[in-house]
């Protein structure tokens, strides 16, 4: 734990220390290195409490972060914060508000650059489009902007006109390290001598989860687990819906490469987690979150063809003992080094106030 800042409030979604996606884990880890951070977010998940008409608007998320912000004004006034950090669109409410605190803006992607590169229907791109940008954009507002990697940052001027800096994610690399690959796959009941293409994420268009079950269909002699559903769709397809966040070591140390079609990313956790475990990966140049040349880490297919990742993952089980993945994030991608970003910028922001 970091020797605390302050009181520190982080705005955000629906949280809960059991869901293991990306957003979560950030949280998660920005709380480990901050210290004294309180996690304010709507109590009502999306499956539990859906507004049907507003998410046909794109009006959803912006209300549920009007109750995010009622609850931090209540919080705030009770026992002030020192500095605020605010999640996409949940920090568009302070925009519009007389702040008394540092604030930050971080941006994991933009609702802009989702609708424009991966939502399938023309309403959906509207409404996220048009409608949830444009509080996406508000958001930003008068706060210190931090964008998850480089393209983010680049959709954040171009989109919505902001300046941002970058402040990639991290891995625990302590907790997401190379494990015994017999005893991964003895653990989780997968076969010995077969190879094994995990696929993380939700089953879903932007995730290129079509595209996913066309190259299984194409690739019966490969099995594919797919953790994020509960519903198998191929048969060389095993599907798992829930996985402790702790538990994915095992996944990634079993499996023979990591396969992601995403059509759009910010910064996927999982590739980070997965090169930590010294996996291989198969990804779109969109999931693709590096400048370096991915030569020691994987395959990155130029277009969504799935005749390009099929290729890509011959080519990558033909040459697996000559990547070495784990090196590349072990120093830049590190706990420590995301750290020490985030403690500079909270410091910097608190002596200027």
């Amino acid at each position: 734990m970091a020797e605390p800042l302050g009181r520190i409030a982080l705005l955000t979604g629906y949280y809960s220390s059991e869901q293991a996606g990306g957003v979560e884990v950030f949280n998660q880890q920005l709380g480990q290195v901050l210290g004294g951070l309180e996690i304010i977010a709507d109590r009502v998940g999306p499956e539990e409490g859906p507004v049907p008409h507003l998410t046909r608007f794109g009006l959803e998320e912006p209300y549920r972060a009007i109750r995010v912000a009622r609850s931090f004004t209540q919080a705030h006034r009770a026992n002030p914060f020192r500095l605020v950090i605010t999640n996409g669109i949940y920090g568009w409410p302070l925009a519009i508000r007389r702040m008394n605190v540092p604030a930050i803006q971080v941006y994991h992607f933009t609702m802009a650059g989702l609708a424009r590169q991966a939502l399938a229907t023309r309403g959906d791109r509207l409404a996220t489009g048009r409608v949830s940008a444009f509080f996406d954009r508000l958001a930003g507002r008068g706060k210190i902007v931090v964008a998850v990697s480089d393209s983010v940052r680049r959709e954040a001027g171009r989109h919505y006109g902001l300046g941002a800096r970058v402040i990639p994610n991290s891995v625990d690399t302590s907790l997401f390290r190379p494990l015994d690959r017999a005893r991964a796959r003895g653990d989780l009941g997968l076969p010995a001598e077969a190879t094994v293409g995990l696929f993380v994420g939700r089953a879903e268009y932007a995730k290129g989860f079509d595209i996913f079950l066309e190259v299984a269909r194409q690739m019966p002699d490969i099995l594919f687990v797919h953790v994020g559903s509960g519903e198998p769709r191929e048969p060389n397809v095993r599907a798992v819906l829930r996985v402790p966040h702790t538990e994915m070591p095992r996944y990634y140390s079993a499996a023979d490469f990591l396969f992601l079609p995403s059509r759009y990313e910010g910064f996927n956790l999982s590739i980070l987690e997965a090169l930590a475990c010294g996996l291989p990966i198969v990804v779109s140049q969109a999931a693709y979150p590096f400048v370096e040349d991915p030569a020691s880490l994987g395959f990155v297919a130029r277009n969504f063809a799935p005749r390009a990742f099929v290729e890509g993952i011959r080519s990558v089980l033909g040459a697996r003992s000559t990547f070495a993945p784990r090196e590349s994030v072990v120093e830049r991608y590190s706990m420590e080094t995301f750290g020490n970003a985030w403690r500079g910028l909270a410091r910097a922001l608190l002596e200027d106030a």
